[in-house]
C-alpha cells in the first residue's frame, strides 16, 4: 500500500515549501492489477487528472508529497486537520464532477476538514454534474448520470454542502479552480463572485506541459483497425453503437477504468450479477466481449496511456478513457451526454459530438469522419497558460516554467509503472509489447518539457 505522504526530493538539506497533494495513490504506485483497484476511488479516470496536477507542481525549490484519502477523509476530523497544518505549507486537492448528488456526505465531510486548516487551500479543475437540458434552460440541479432523483429538500442540502465546502475553500485561497463555464455558472448561481472563480479545464489534458499538441491527420478506419472503446453501461442510448464496434472491428476492445469492472476482469468474477440493464453491455462474464478476451484493465495511469499508444482510434461516453488516449496521442472522439463532458469538450475543444445527436444507426466510422484537432491544437497553449496562471494566482509555481532535476527525477521514477502488465479478460496476464517511443513514452522518460 502506498504510505499517506509520498513524493520526490531532490537534496533533503534545502529547505523547500511542503505541499500536500490529494490522490488516490502516490504517482509512482506500481501495484499488482487486484490491488490496484483499491486505490482509484472507484475509477482510474481520477489518477490522470491527479497525477497531472502533481507533476506540474514537481519543482526543486518545493517537496511535493501525496495525502492519501484515507488521511485525508478517515478519522477524527480535528487531528487530521492538526497533522494537514502540521504536515504541509500548502494543500492542494484536484477534483472532478464534486456538485453531484450523490457527493453530498463528501462535500460535508471536506468542509468540515478545511474550515479547521490554517494553510492555504487549492482547489483544481472541480466541476458541477447536471443535465444537458438543465444546461440549456439555465437551471442548476445537480443530477447523477442517470438524471436526477432528488426531492427538492434532497437538492437545497446539497446546494448548502456545496456553498459551505466552496466558502471554505474561498477563505484560504484567491481563488477556485472549475472546469468550465457550467461549472462557473453553477458556483455564480450559489453566490460566489464571478471574479474568485477561473475557469482551468480538465488538468489531465495538461499532463505533457505547454508544448503538447495532436495529429491533425484524418482517422480511416478498415475491419482490422484497433480501437479502444471507453463506455458507461448507465447510458443506454450508447448500447447499439457500441455493440455495432464490437461487431463491425473485430480488433476493437473495451477499457474497464471502473473498479467494479475491472474487478470482474482481473478475477473472472460477476460483479453484476443481477444487473438488469442493457444485455449489450459488457457487465458480465457472458458477455461475448468478455469471452473474446476483448475487456482490459491495466493497473497504473501510466501503463495504461503507454497502453493506448497501439490503438488507431479511440471513443466513448468516459471523459478520461477519451483523455487518456489523448495523452498516448492517439486520436479519440469524445460522446458527450452531461453538463461535465460538455464543458471540458469545448473548453478544451476536444473532438466531441452529442449523444443525442447520433442517429440510431450511428457507426464508428460516422464518429471518426467527425475528428479534428485543428481547434485542440491552437486552443491548447492558450488553455495551458490560463492553468499555470490560476497556479501562479494561488501562490503555486508551475514545474514548466524552469524543469529542473526534480521534474527529471519525477519522469524517472514512473518508468516502471508504465511497464506494468495488463489484464485481459477470460485470459492470462497480457505480455509487453514493443511499441514505438511516442511523444507520452518521452515525456515519461524526461524528454519533453
Amino acid at each position: 500500500m502506498p504510505s499517506d505522504s509520498e513524493g520526490t526530493r531532490v537534496d533533503d538539506n534545502i529547505k523547500r515549501e511542503q505541499i500536500l497533494v490529494r490522490s488516490c495513490q502516490s504517482p509512482t504506485a506500481n501495484l499488482d492489477p487486484l490491488k490496484s483497484i483499491g486505490f482509484i476511488g472507484s475509477n482510474q479516470g481520477n489518477l490522470l487528472y491527479q497525477f497531472s496536477t502533481h507533476r506540474a507542481l514537481v519543482r526543486d525549490d518545493v517537496d511535493v508529497r501525496t495525502i492519501s484519502y484515507g488521511k485525508f477523509g478517515k478519522g477524527p476530523v480535528e487531528e487530521r486537520a492538526e497533522w494537514i497544518n502540521s504536515e504541509c505549507d500548502r494543500l492542494v486537492l484536484p477534483l472532478s464532477s464534486s456538485f453531484r448528488l450523490q457527493n453530498l456526505k463528501n462535500l460535508d465531510a471536506w468542509a468540515d476538514l478545511v474550515e479547521r486548516l490554517t494553510v492555504p487551500v487549492t482547489v483544481v479543475g472541480i466541476g458541477a454534474q447536471l443535465r444537458l437540458q438543465d444546461v440549456r434552460d439555465g437551471t442548476f440541479v445537480p443530477s447523477r448520470v442517470t438524471g436526477i432523483a432528488a426531492s427538492a429538500a434532497e437538492i437545497a442540502e446539497h446546494e448548502a454542502a456545496a456553498r459551505r465546502f466552496v466558502a471554505a475553500v474561498l477563505d484560504r485561497s484567491e481563488s477556485i479552480g472549475v472546469r468550465g463555464e457550467v461549472s462557473k455558472k453553477y458556483l455564480e448561481y450559489l453566490g460566489f463572485p464571478a471574479d474568485r472563480i477561473d475557469i482551468i479545464g480538465c488538468p489531465s489534458l495538461f499532463m505533457w506541459g505547454p508544448d503538447f499538441r495532436m495529429p491533425e491527420k484524418p482517422v480511416r478506419l478498415g475491419k482490422r483497425s484497433k480501437m479502444s472503446l471507453s463506455f458507461d453501461h448507465r447510458i443506454a442510448s450508447t448500447a447499439g453503437l457500441l455493440d455495432r464496434t464490437i461487431t463491425e472491428y473485430p480488433k476493437s476492445s473495451v477499457y474497464m477504468q471502473e473498479t467494479i469492472g475491472a474487478r470482474m476482469v482481473i478475477t473472472g468474477e460477476e460483479t453484476r450479477a443481477t444487473w438488469p440493464g442493457d444485455p449489450r453491455f459488457p457487465v458480465k462474464t457472458a458477455h461475448r466481449a468478455y469471452r473474446e478476451h476483448r475487456l482490459e484493465y491495466f493497473p497504473t495511469a501510466w501503463s495504461w496511456i503507454r497502453h493506448m499508444e497501439s490503438y488507431d482510434f479511440a471513443f466513448g461516453p468516459r471523459l478520461h478513457g477519451t483523455v487518456a488516449a489523448t495523452l498516448a496521442g492517439t486520436s479519440a472522439h469524445l460522446m458527450v451526454h452531461d453538463s461535465r463532458t460538455l464543458e471540458v469538450a469545448q473548453h478544451h475543444h476536444l473532438p466531441h459530438t452529442l449523444i443525442e445527436d447520433m442517429g440510431p444507426t450511428a457507426s464508428a466510422a460516422e464518429v471518426a469522419s467527425r475528428q479534428d484537432y485543428t481547434a485542440f491544437n491552437e486552443a491548447y497553449r492558450g488553455n495551458f497558460d490560463r492553468f499555470t496562471a490560476f497556479l501562479a494566482r494561488n501562490s503555486l509555481k508551475s514545474a514548466y516554467e524552469a524543469p529542473g532535476e526534480a521534474l527529471a527525477a519525477f519522469d524517472a521514477s514512473l518508468e516502471q509503472p508504465a511497464r506494468a502488465l495488463g489484464v485481459v479478460s477470460d485470459k492470462t496476464p497480457s505480455v509487453p509489447v514493443r511499441r514505438r517511443l511516442s511523444l507520452a513514452a518521452k515525456a515519461l522518460r524526461g524528454q519533453i518539457r
